[in-house]
């Protein structure tokens, strides 16, 4: 009987260091959710804004496991947390709102965006991209020579810019429509170009389009994580979202597209809707929602981030925004249909 109750005792004993050993595990990936949630609004805490989503999956790991071994205030500690992320990360994880179809309008402008990630890919995926999509406007990204020769005899493109000189961040204009202006600010360097490409008319539209791209650098790593700012990064959005804010005013359609390094759910991209007056078009309502999916390690649940972004102005209607085919690249392309309707 007295063996009995040792081993009791024993057990017990066993599981109350369990559960304090769980509990601190509880406590440490709660505050990892307390940063992400942070740094949804603070520039210093940025990082964790950007990985929300996957600290709501680690997070609701840790809750399965303390249910499953019915450690009570460990499950409820953690289901507060996953809930107060699930909370911010809603809007982004179903469909956005449908529209009715706006055919008075005519046919929508198609335009893609593709991160082609340097000497990893070539010719050939460039290729599948045009082929695939037919994009009235194409912008791309990270080229390398093995895309020259793709991008100078793609048919029907009836004006490009000039073939990047070597950087990773430059960018690359094919249109099937003759802009009537193109430039490029080089404000933070040669490398770091924000392209901004101007449309007079757009098909049945009274008012002219403007087009800004860019890519902008990551944070670096591990500075990021101790709350070194991406100032780089932050500045070649802001530039940006100022020229937008100028053309919006000015009573252009606008249209910010590129590989942002920064997810819609961090204090940086928060920061850019509110400099430009414009909307992220992942959100607002759409004639053929799409579910929303990861541009960058698209193919990794739970890991890949949407970090090519689009933002439209007022007065232009998403018919539809989706990935594109699979062109090897570490990143999906981002394909748009969109109607302009009035500026």
């Amino acid at each position: 009987m007295l063996e009995a109750g040792e081993a009791s005792s024993r057990r017990v004993l066993n599981r109350h260091r369990s559960a304090g050993a769980f509990g601190q595990l509880t406590l440490f990936v709660c505050g990892l959710a307390v940063l992400a949630l942070a740094g949804s609004w603070w520039p210093v805490l940025d990082f964790y804004g950007q990985l929300q989503t996957q600290i709501l999956v680690v997070v609701a790991a840790t809750m399965l496991a303390a249910a499953s071994l019915r450690l009570w205030w460990p499950f409820v500690t953690s289901l507060a947390c996953v809930m107060a992320l699930g909370w911010s990360l809603y809007p982004y994880l179903v469909p956005p709102p449908r529209v009715d179809a706006a055919t008075e309008s005519g046919t929508p402008l198609r335009v893609a965006w593709a991160n082609l990630r340097n000497w990893i890919t070539g010719g050939p995926a460039l290729m599948r991209l045009l082929d695939s999509e037919t994009p009235d406007i194409a912008i791309l990204t990270e080229l390398s020579e093995h895309h020259r020769a793709a991008a100078i005899s793609a048919p029907g493109y009836a004006f490009r810019t000039s073939f990047p000189a070597g950087s990773a961040f430059d960018l690359l204009l094919l249109s099937r429509i003759r802009p009537s202006e193109v430039r490029f600010d080089y404000m933070f360097g040669a490398d770091f170009p924000v392209m901004e490409a101007r449309f007079c008319p757009v098909e049945k539209s009274s008012a002219c389009l403007t087009i800004i791209a860019l890519h902008a650098p990551g944070p670096q790593l591990p500075e990021a994580a101790v709350g070194e700012p991406a100032v780089r990064r932050d500045g070649l959005l802001a530039l940006a979202a100022d020229r937008a804010r100028r053309r919006l005013t000015a009573q252009d359609h606008v249209l910010v597209i590129g590989d942002f390094n920064a997810t819609p759910y961090s204090s940086v991209f928060r920061d850019m809707l509110r400099r430009s007056g414009l909307a992220d078009s992942a959100m607002v309502p759409t004639e053929k929602p799409e579910w929303p999916q990861p541009t960058w390690l698209s193919t990794w649940p739970g890991v890949g981030l949407p970090i090519d972004n689009a933002l439209i102005s007022p007065g232009m209607r998403v018919v539809e925004r989706r990935l594109g085919p699979n062109i090897q690249s570490d990143h999906r392309p981002l394909v748009l249909h969109l109607r302009l309707l009035a500026p």
